[in-house]
């Protein structure tokens, strides 16, 4: 149990890294994108650390000596989008299967985020964890999964907007692979069947190759 919560502490630390990107829609401004992608840098290099070195860190002890760090796609502005945001009159449950077999992580479908990426309409379930009130998780999938990122897809992390928001920031440049890509001890929630996006989303985290 210790040692779940110790990796449940880092997953959240990692999360955060991110977690300000996802503020804003993307900026025409060179030297505000030039800003983001030293930023970006630095947040994963921050996260390379923490894998290396964490006592927490789920690449396998055995392997963090050779660890020299996750493999990402460029940053890429076209994958910063502005979404049209849909908020449930009342969130429903909807239980998240997790990888490692029986049992379920208790979430809520909070809202709905449309889009258009790659000049096709994409739509995606915003969903939160139980007892969890300043954050939105969105798992999805795409076709880019399988042999350039994680077959069993990826994670955004977003802040609630505001009351009054209509649209929200999403930033694939900070999605990120589940605990479980790294080392099947962890049990990590699958995305839904509704957050299947048919564009490959060639930007944040790779696949990792030990």
């Amino acid at each position: 149990m210790k040692k779940l919560l110790l990796a449940l502490a880092l997953l959240t630390v990692v999360a955060l890294l991110y977690y300000s990107l996802q503020s804003s829609p993307p900026a025409a401004d060179p030297a505000a994108e030039a800003a983001y992608a030293q930023q970006l840098r630095q947040a994963r290099q921050q996260k390379d650390r923490a894998f290396r070195a964490a006592p927490e860190s789920p690449i396998p002890a055995e392997a963090r000596a050779a660890f020299d760090g996750l493999r990402y796609f460029a940053p890429v502005a076209a994958y910063r989008v502005s979404a049209r945001l849909s908020r449930a009159a009342a969130p429903a449950p909807l239980p998240l299967a997790l990888s490692g077999g029986p049992g379920a992580d208790a979430y809520a479908r909070w809202g709905l985020a449309e889009f258009t990426l790659g000049g096709q309409p994409q739509k995606l379930l915003l969903l939160q964890k139980q007892g969890e009130t300043s954050r939105l998780f969105v798992p999805f999938t795409d076709p880019t999964n399988g042999p350039r990122t994680y077959a069993g897809g990826r994670y955004l992390d977003l802040p609630v907007p505001a009351a009054e928001a209509s649209e929200i920031a999403l930033d694939f440049n900070a999605a990120y692979n589940p605990f479980c890509a790294y080392n099947h001890a962890f049990s990590c929630p699958k995305p839904p069947a509704e957050n299947r996006l048919t564009v490959a989303v060639e930007a944040g985290e790779q696949l990792y190759r030990p």
